[in-house]
């Protein structure tokens, strides 16, 4: 018994110590799951052990963000609670069967059970209560620790999106989650790293931390958002569905997500978590998951609450993004450039629902800035739900046993002496032979995207770099010199060597813009090797283009222009680019159409249309592009409308095109990957 009372307080010690620094200093020393995780863990322990429980179990309390002196303490009219949450459909079924068993007990009459739940976003930010007399906006309470809030008035009246006054003369009280737009996150943090300030983890903390500024000023200058989910006391104003008063709250002129989806059926809810799972990037703004509610509010007082949350909503969380892991060394990795990358190596984790070991820390200035050590708590996220990357350090979790972190001086690879370019602070490894160059090289050349040259993997290449019979791309074609040796490595017989050979020869015929992509050449990548190919139709013409002639084409930059321009006057690529013609790689577009097979067939007859803000494309862009694919433009969201590719502040078209529900909705990154199948 004492072991296990031992282990309760322990527990609580950690959720209260996460508590305080997340409510109230708005830092997180460990991720949403890992608290939730702790939180269950608790409640198991008291489930089975009830001697144990007390009133100040984290159990049975809201989280606070109550401080001594900011901030006038005021009781809410009714707790705002929190949820229970949940990270997998089990709990949703188990939620929707124990609703459907209450209601049955409650009422003989079988056609009053539950009819629908009412499906939102739930986003990750600050919950608010905001409250208006006769129309006009009076005082702005932050949750607190559910029962007692803070006054924050006069700070909200700096959030545009929270009206000084309603459409209409009335008394109401409406909760609301505060956040900080993921456009306008980026702009805070890279205007406090360009000050050389500590980041914001994550746009929650940016957004709480903004809200409890003793100064409005700087909350008018961050521009955060408020969108509202709850309308207090609504069956006094006539409305008996949740949804309803989603309704109500629009035309008083509140703003909602406009995402209140209606479902009959665990199947049809099971449908609308996987649809939000996919879709949630085309927002801007953070949701960590959706909530389920009733639909029907009469039912709510007889469902009840427990003394945290209430019976009748349920939270379910995506996989989350952002993690906690320890970090355990640093292993220095040298790319195809000789660029000199830190690697983090972790404590295996999950991240976005895969197990991440390794994690991208850029470059040793990234480092320094973020004072990372080795033996550090860090938080890991995706960037772009692709590439695992340390985002902060947990300073408060360090013991003293943390170690610094040195900058190689050498290559790992190859032992020659590191260097920076010129006005760069990237490491780089400047010798052209470096093993670890030429196989990034080849790696890159051969790729699916590139050359496609199957069979060519890192075993056989490590090996002819070693006895020398690889030294550039370029002597890929002599491999069939070296057909004996070849049949004499592991894992290598007859048959292989023959297919491995007939793909080298077959490579030879791929098309201009996949020939140019495979040479690497610095900043241009799939889209832009396009561009390039059908607008110079052989890479002679490219490489006579001038820095003016690049700019020239649509979508192309400065950087790009002078990258293109440069390697084309620098020798050793030039020898390179002459070898690989003469071995009779395909530099040239035979006729106009092919560029239209530049990626697959997927794209040939559908249609496509574009809105919100885009960074890879301007609007003109990305028709040409899609229509270099295959693809068809259309000018409006319809039933002819096969894919809506969506950017930043989508507006009407994405709501369109949500409630149509035949159109596919893909991000921006979606819509790439979607080119690369």
């Amino acid at each position: 018994m004492e072991n296990i009372l031992e282990k309760a307080t322990k527990i609580k010690e950690k959720i209260d110590k996460y508590n305080y620094y997340y409510y109230v200093k708005n830092e997180s020393l460990v991720s949403d799951i890992e608290y939730d995780k702790l939180l269950k863990e608790l409640e198991e322990i008291e489930k089975k052990h009830p001697e144990i429980k007390d009133e100040l179990s984290p159990t049975r309390q809201v989280g606070s963000s109550l401080s001594d002196t900011k901030f006038q303490k005021v009781e809410h009219k009714k707790p705002m609670l929190s949820l229970s949450n949940t990270y997998n459909i089990k709990d949703v079924e188990d939620f929707h069967q124990r609703i459907d068993k209450i209601l049955g007990k409650l009422k003989e009459d079988e056609s009053k059970k539950i009819t629908d739940y009412a499906l939102e976003l739930k986003l990750d930010g600050v919950s608010i209560s905001v409250h208006y007399k006769n129309g006009k906006l009076v005082k702005g309470v932050t949750r607190g620790d559910g029962t007692v809030g803070e006054d924050v008035t006069e700070n909200i009246m700096e959030i545009k999106s929270i009206p000084k006054y309603l459409k209409e003369n009335i008394d109401i009280e409406a909760r609301g989650e505060i956040v900080l737009p993921l456009s306008e996150f980026k702009k805070l943090n890279q205007i406090r790293y360009d000050k050389g300030e500590d980041l914001f983890a994550n746009p929650r903390n940016a957004a709480s931390g903004t809200l409890r500024q003793l100064d409005s000023k700087i909350v008018a200058e961050r521009n955060l958002d408020c969108y509202f989910y709850f309308l207090a006391d609504c069956d006094k104003l006539g409305i008996e569905k949740h949804s309803e008063s989603m309704e109500f709250l629009e035309k008083v002129g509140l703003k909602t997500t406009g995402v209140c989806d209606l479902c009959s059926s665990i199947e049809e809810l099971e449908d609308r978590i996987r649809y939000w799972e996919n879709n949630r990037g085309v927002l801007d703004y953070e949701t960590d998951g959706l909530v389920i509610k009733v639909n029907m509010v009469e039912l709510w007082d007889k469902l009840g609450a427990t003394t945290k949350s209430p019976r009748w909503a349920i939270s379910y969380k995506f996989p989350a993004k952002q993690v906690t892991t320890t970090l355990k060394n640093i292993t220095w990795q040298v790319g195809r450039t000789g660029k000199v990358t830190p690697v983090a190596e972790l404590e295996e984790v999950e991240v976005s629902g895969s197990k991440v070991k390794r994690a991208s820390l850029h470059n040793f200035d990234e480092i320094i800035r973020k004072d990372v050590k080795i033996g550090d708590r860090v938080f890991i996220e995706k960037a772009a739900e692709i590439i695992p990357q340390v985002v902060k350090v947990v300073k408060e979790a360090r013991t003293g046993e943390e170690k610094e972190i040195m900058p190689p001086s050498v290559c790992p690879e190859c032992g020659t002496e590191l260097g920076r370019e010129e006005g760069l602070i990237d490491l780089r490894c400047p010798n052209e032979k470096c093993p670890a160059k030429v196989r990034g090289q080849i790696e890159y050349f051969v790729s699916r995207d590139a050359m496609n040259i199957n069979g060519l993997g890192k075993k056989i290449v490590e090996k002819f770099i070693e006895i020398g019979k690889i030294k550039d791309v370029s002597d890929i074609y002599d491999l069939h010199l070296y057909k004996d040796e070849l049949k004499s490595l592991e894992k290598m017989g007859a048959k292989s060597v023959e297919n491995l050979l007939k793909s080298i020869e077959d490579s030879k015929k791929r098309e201009y813009p996949k020939s140019l992509y495979s040479l690497g050449i610095p900043h241009v990548g799939k889209f832009l090797a396009s561009l390039l190919a059908k607008e110079s139709k052989n890479i002679d013409k490219l490489a006579q283009m001038s820095i003016e002639d690049l700019l020239e084409i649509d979508g192309v930059g400065k950087k790009v222009a002078e990258s293109v321009y440069g390697v084309f006057r620098n020798k050793k690529f030039l020898e390179r680019l002459e070898k690989l013609k003469n071995y009779g790689v395909n530099f040239k577009i035979k006729e106009v159409e092919d560029t239209a097979e530049f990626f697959n067939e997927e794209f040939k007859d559908k249609t496509f249309l574009a809105t919100g803000k885009l960074k890879h494309f301007t609007r003109e862009g990305i028709k040409e592009y899609i229509e270099s694919l295959g693809g068809k433009n259309l000018s409006g969201v319809s039933k002819k409308l096969d894919y809506l590719i969506v950017g930043e502040k989508a507006g009407s078209k994405l709501k369109k095109a949500e409630e149509l529900k035949t159109v596919k909705i893909l991000t921006e990154s979606e819509f790439l990957e979607m080119t690369e199948k």
